[in-house]
């Protein structure tokens, strides 16, 4: 077990208490860039989000506090994003899948058929020398979650470097490990899409209504107009 994080883990669990059993939950589970994700409700304002990303966590670490920060709270969603850590710690890419796939049994044996969403390894400047492993790694999820009725790749690296480095750059800033402004857009957008997605296949996760835009609309999205009116839908709660 790794004890390091208990200290964080146990204060999660306290800051979070109150957003157990919250209807229609979108719950983020991960490492330090859910962590440092600080205007996450912004990103979702019409769905109850709980943040459950600590530390430096990799995907080993994910599976051993499944319990306790994913069951424990019930979520209508999962969304999951860790790797790079594994990665950047000597693990290989098919470890990283291993540990995914772990954290999907756990999920499958306790939630069932739960949606789950698993953001891709993102490259940042600190973690070029690890861009073909991060490659690799993704491209063996991705292979081996496209036939998963429950589980989605969230590609958000390709859009990332799409159009080479200097756009890539762009979603960093003096911390060339973790995302600044630009690159929180591009998550939330690119989730977003997942979870319309998710709604159109199955139910409404809206709680609420509300006139303010997500955090990542640009005047220039192809992005739906928010709800008419800022009114809670039935058996909303506040959000982390």
């Amino acid at each position: 077990m790794p004890w390091w994080f208990d200290a964080e883990v146990a204060e999660l669990e306290r800051r979070t208490r109150p957003l157990r059993g919250c209807r229609n939950a979108i719950l983020f589970y991960g490492s330090s860039s859910f962590t440092l994700w600080h205007d996450i409700a912004d990103h979702f304002p019409e769905h109850n989000v709980v943040n459950h990303g600590f530390g430096g966590s990799t995907l080993g670490d994910c599976v051993e506090y499944f319990d306790r920060l994913v069951l424990a709270y019930v979520p209508s969603v999962i969304i999951v994003y860790a790797g790079d850590n594994d990665l950047g710690d000597g693990g290989t890419p098919e470890q990283v899948f291993e540990r995914l796939r772990a954290i999907i049994q756990r999920k499958r044996e306790t939630l069932g058929a739960v949606p789950m969403a698993y953001v891709s390894i993102k490259i940042s400047p600190a973690r070029f020398a690890l861009m073909h492993g991060i490659a690799y790694a993704n491209r063996i999820i991705e292979r081996e979650l496209s036939n998963a009725a429950d589980v989605r790749f969230v590609d958000i690296t390709r859009r990332m470097v799409g159009r080479g480095l200097g756009p890539l750059l762009a979603y960093y800033s003096e911390d060339p490990l973790h995302m600044n402004r630009e690159g929180y857009r591009l998550f939330g957008r690119s989730l977003a899409e997942y979870l319309s997605t998710v709604e159109r296949e199955s139910v409404d996760l809206r709680v609420r209504r509300s006139t303010v835009k997500p955090a990542w609309w640009r005047k220039d999205d192809d992005a739906n107009e928010a709800g008419p009116d800022a009114s809670p839908l039935s058996g909303s709660c506040g959000e982390s």
